[in-house]
């Protein structure tokens, strides 16, 4: 039997219910109307948070990049913003952020010849 996951809004409208149809005390009332309110906060719409940090280091991924001549695979990319920042940089941390820039059209993907050969990345 597959599992049935349940949300958070889900589960605190089960209990408004409940509370509402047995729930007679003045407590009971109470509680209710805090879990209403509970509810509605969850359902609330919310502002999508930027990260700060890694704006900046696109921005200096996408500034290097225009700095080099022609187009640089993931290993040269580290390698030269490790050197420009002074700091060890992960090559995952430079292939997610190339990954970024590639879905919001700032930079373009090269693919390489052969399927073993490495792709290059070059700004739009």
């Amino acid at each position: 039997m597959a599992e049935k996951k349940m949300t958070q809004v889900q589960a605190l409208e089960i209990a408004v219910e409940v509370l509402k149809e047995f729930g007679a005390l003045d407590e009971h009332v109470e509680a209710r109307e805090i879990l209403e309110g509970m509810v509605e906060k969850r359902k609330a719409p919310r502002k999508p948070r930027t990260n700060k940090d890694a704006e900046a280091f696109r921005a200096k991924l996408v500034e290097v990049m225009r700095e080099m001549d022609g187009p640089a695979t993931n290993a040269e990319l580290t390698a030269k913003m490790a050197e420009v920042l002074g700091a060890e940089i992960k090559p995952q941390k430079v292939a997610n952020n190339i990954r970024v820039l590639e879905k919001n059209g700032a930079v373009v993907r090269i693919r390489g010849e052969k399927p073993s050969d490495k792709d290059s990345f070059a700004v739009a």
